[in-house]
């Protein structure tokens, strides 16, 4: 198979992968693939592009994590992806804030682990209710169920751990288990594998 012809094939799946996420998320959306320095661009038009570019490109940011990952997942060799919407982008968003912060202008360093944040932030103490521990622990597992790619959690105490063990141990396809050191610990939730 010719360069071409699987750049062409990378195109299609990355476009299929696109047009199903955001089927899944109830958005909808135009996408044209443009080949820029070896990366995939991917100029999308919407008219929820609000809605996907978030609050200060979060969701955006979120979106081309999440297909970044999906693609790699099946061919390591699959080029980076930079998703567009409307004329906005992350990386424009990162060398304008490089600017602004008078930086050089150079591709923000990420972290390859996923990992869910803390919705705010976490001292020894539980600042959570119960409630809110088992909705994240729902939200999470359904992620999980999702894209198959397992979550954890943030570090908690032990109180709060057992809470999300609690809370996702009848279900049949998840799994829950403690990870790290010490008092503060993260939980990791994954699918359960076939027996």
């Amino acid at each position: 198979m010719s360069d071409n012809e699987k750049l062409e094939q990378q195109k299609e799946k990355l476009v299929r992968t696109l047009a199903t996420m955001f089927d899944y998320l109830g958005l909808n959306g135009t996408f044209r693939v443009e080949e820029k320095n070896q990366k995939l661009a991917v100029k999308i038009a919407s008219d929820d592009a609000g809605r996907i570019i978030g609050r200060k490109g979060q969701t955006l940011e979120s979106l081309q994590l999440l297909v970044n990952r999906i693609m790699f997942k099946d061919n390591e060799e699959f080029p980076h992806i930079m998703l567009d919407i409307d004329g906005y982008s992350n990386g424009e968003r990162e060398r304008r804030e490089h600017r602004e912060n008078g930086e050089e202008s150079r591709p923000a360093e990420r972290s390859e682990r996923r990992e869910r944040r803390p919705r705010r932030e976490r001292g020894e103490g539980s600042h959570f209710t119960t409630e809110q521990l088992e909705q994240q622990a729902l939200d999470a597992a359904k992620e999980v169920k999702r894209w198959g790619e397992a979550v954890k959690m943030p570090e908690m105490n032990a109180h709060d751990r057992r809470i999300i063990h609690l809370t996702l141990q009848a279900d049949p396809e998840i799994t829950t288990e403690s990870e790290g050191e010490g008092a503060m610990k993260k939980v990791v939730i994954s699918l359960k594998k076939a027996e």
